[in-house]
């Protein structure tokens, strides 16, 4: 797989032979049909060649043909071109930029580590059975339980384990005042009663547990392993959010010389400074905590997925990097139906009789690494909860919050404040200081980032591939968005709808190939959303008066 390198268009290998759809002039998909390689969906098209005055340097690289498909010849090739020199100069100034504005914060680790408590926890019980240090830190422990208990009570979930008085042991959470009354069991909503007095006090113990999902705790690994507890999550956070803004820039690249969106280097620079500094993804990048790092790593797993997944190339990394973003956001799992367009639809038709047997293969390579690891994650839900479906979030704050015990996690109830949130919530004016007042729900998306107004003002679509396109990339927004528009909590506490980062990289792809010239205008609304998106990455925990609990409506 070559990240670095896009499937480029060289004059010298012109293809000649491609299949038209008869059934429309107007309509026609016309996939180039190469020599030695499957037909893509973003070749080069007819109408939307690249210029061969916009490519820049190291777009000319010949395209990927086996013969020269392995490792050491895509890296010979690549750097030879110098096509790395402008990602990794956009991947240094972008954590420059983060790092500079995250100020104090990147010096030291955030007060919500939930990942580095977790990721030392993973270390403690991989140790154990070698180290009797290690091993002295889980005794009592079951398994996945923190070895040490939190520093504050936010998100994280917890149960009882009980003791009564006469040796029978329960395990849940109290549903009435904490400490007596009906006690709900582990893993099920049977309750029982228990009063305060047959409790056995000195043998009923707190577990504590983080309910979010590991994959960035893994990866945190070895970071906590040298740094323990003091791990810096927002330094670890600032690096992948500036590795995001290099993987956007890829990838688009690779749109722009396959054809797909014809954009020049400077509208792909553009689009590349409205993702990284022009949306929700700015603020969340300079804040560690577990919330923020989360958002950021999902991003960074669905780019690589989004490569890969295009045209089912890599069919193997692309379910990989798919199971490490649930394993990280677990909305991110809806953008499976991405990958399946590609698979199920090559070209925009279904899948042909002589084209099953190639499909089955690709879907049998995607679905390893996800059966893998989503069979890892269900493992790990049972052994903490005692249920395959139970991640955590029922037992946060010991699972007293009371929309949670009246509606659940998701529910219709959530919807209308969900949509203010993402679309209406605006700040307060007000003539005397501080002048503005934002909501800690965050405010609505169209401020933070007006140019996604743009979304809404495409060029007709006229090729079968461009309507394929469009069509997939606004299903899988909006198979991603429905969960966050059903879950029970806003985003809160927030600068902007924070949720959307699950799926802007699929906004982003949609201006791209959206083909409508980026004006003036456009820019414009680039930089307005950059200096809404700054003051939010200035002041957001940083300057508490701006910041109201209230919901405006």
């Amino acid at each position: 797989m070559d990240i670095s390198s896009p499937h480029a268009y060289d004059a010298r290998h012109r293809p000649t032979d491609f299949q038209a759809d008869a059934a429309s002039p107007k309509s026609a998909y016309s996939p180039y049909r190469y020599r030695d390689g499957p037909p893509m969906l973003h070749e080069p098209g007819a109408p939307y060649k690249l210029p061969e005055s916009e490519l820049s340097p190291g777009q000319t690289l010949v395209f990927e043909h086996p013969q020269d498909a392995s490792p050491k010849a895509r890296l010979t090739r690549i750097t030879a071109s110098k096509a790395w020199v402008l990602p990794v100069a956009i991947f240094l100034v972008s954590a420059l930029i983060l790092s500079l504005i995250s100020w104090e914060r990147v010096t030291k680790h955030s007060e919500d580590t939930h990942f580095v408590y977790l990721a030392n926890t993973f270390n403690s019980m991989l140790l154990a059975p070698v180290s009797e240090e290690a091993a002295k830190r889980r005794e009592g422990k079951v398994a996945f339980e923190l070895e040490r208990t939190p520093h504050h009570r936010n998100d994280w979930a917890s149960y009882w384990d009980l003791t009564l008085k006469d040796g029978e042991q329960l395990r849940g959470t109290w549903m009435d005042e904490q400490g007596t009354g009906r006690f709900r069991l582990l893993g099920s909503n049977e309750a029982v009663y228990v009063e305060r007095a047959s409790i056995n006090q000195r043998d009923s113990i707190r577990r504590y547990f983080v309910s979010f999902p590991p994959g960035p705790a893994f990866l945190m690994m070895p970071l906590a392993a040298i740094q323990g507890y003091e791990a810096n999550d927002v330094a670890f956070t600032i690096f992948f959010a500036a590795l995001n803004i290099m993987l956007v820039f890829l990838l688009l690249r690779r749109l722009s010389v396959g054809g797909r969106s014809a954009r020049s280097l400077k509208d792909n620079l553009w689009l590349t400074l409205l993702f990284g500094f022009g949306t929700v993804h700015f603020w969340s990048a300079v804040l560690g905590q577990v919330w923020f790092t989360a958002l950021i790593i999902g991003v960074t797993f669905s780019l690589l997925y989004i490569y890969c997944a295009i045209d089912t190339r890599h069919p193997f990394w692309a379910g990989l990097f798919l199971a490490l973003a649930f394993a990280t956001r677990t909305p991110l799992l809806f953008t499976v139906v991405f990958f399946a367009g590609f698979l199920f639809f090559p070209g925009g038709h279904f899948l042909r009789r002589d084209q099953w047997k190639d499909a089955a293969k690709k879907l049998a390579l995607f679905c390893i690494p996800c059966l893998i690891i989503g069979l890892s994650l269900l493992w790990m839900n049972y052994l903490r909860f005692e249920s395959l479906s139970e991640f955590g979030h029922r037992y946060l704050a010991g699972g007293t919050i009371g929309r949670i015990k009246s509606y659940g996690l998701f529910n219709i109830q959530f919807v209308s404040k969900n949509l203010t949130a993402m679309f209406t919530l605006l700040p307060r004016f007000q003539p005397e200081y501080p002048y503005i007042l934002i909501s800690k729900h965050g405010i609505s998306l169209l401020l933070t980032t007006p140019a996604y107004i743009y979304l809404f003002r495409p060029l007709a679509r006229q090729w079968r591939a461009d309507k394929f396109w469009w069509a997939l990339l606004w299903v899988t927004v909006a198979v991603t968005a429905v969960p966050h528009l059903l879950y029970q909590n806003t985003g809160y506490e927030q600068f902007g709808y924070r949720f959307s980062l699950d799926y802007s990289p699929y906004l982003i792809l949609l201006l791209a190939v959206g083909r409508r010239p980026l004006s003036w205008v456009f820019k414009a609304a680039v930089l307005a959303g950059l200096v809404v998106n700054a003051f939010g990455a200035i002041t957001f925990k940083r300057f508490g008066q701006y910041y109201s609990d209230d919901f405006f409506v």
